[in-house]
């Protein structure tokens, strides 16, 4: 318990420093994401996975034809996926791919990778865990019967980016 409560302390740490830095100054992360297309054309990948709620890849809980998989988007490793919907699940639903593979998503995600110069997929998807990002990314949904944050709500998203070495600091930080 204690361990678990020095976890949480940590996870205040960052969401405090994050905040303030968005005091000091935010960039828009549009010039730094970059929209991948790519796709599973020749069906040589078969790790196909969910873009789930708790911000990770999960396995697929649908029957999925592996032997016909040509339609799926191709997540490589350090690329994120997102979910546009935003209507069911009650949150800002993405996944960093931080493994050595390849994923498989469905063809309505949406993929990008981020200019590591400049912003790492780590301290991007850490902004996007936090609930406050939950709450602006429904805030700015449209739609009556779907909620919808797309790609180009994305590209508008301001945050704080600091140095890159201060990014992979609190992010170390966050992941633990």
């Amino acid at each position: 318990k204690s361990h678990e409560k020095g976890l949480d302390d940590l996870k205040l740490t960052c969401d405090a420093y994050i905040e303030n830095l968005r005091g000091k100054s935010c960039e828009n992360i549009g010039k730094y994401i970059k929209r991948v297309d790519e796709r599973n054309k020749d069906n040589k990948y078969k790790n196909v996975k969910n873009v789930s709620v708790t911000k990770q890849f999960s396995e697929v809980s649908a029957k999925v034809n592996k032997n016909e998989l040509s339609g799926y988007k191709i997540v490589k490793p350090r690329q994120i996926s997102f979910v546009q919907t935003t209507h069911n699940e009650h949150v800002f639903c993405n996944a960093l791919n931080n493994t050595n593979e390849v994923i498989l998503v469905t063809s309505v995600n949406e993929v990008f990778e981020c200019d590591e110069s400049n912003i790492l997929p780590e301290y991007l998807c850490m902004n996007f865990n936090r609930k406050e990002f939950d709450r602006f990314a429904r805030f700015h949904s449209w739609g009556s019967a779907r909620e919808t944050f797309t790609w180009a709500d994305l590209c508008g998203v301001e945050i704080p980016l600091p140095d890159i070495q201060i990014q992979k600091s609190i992010a170390n930080i966050y992941k633990a």
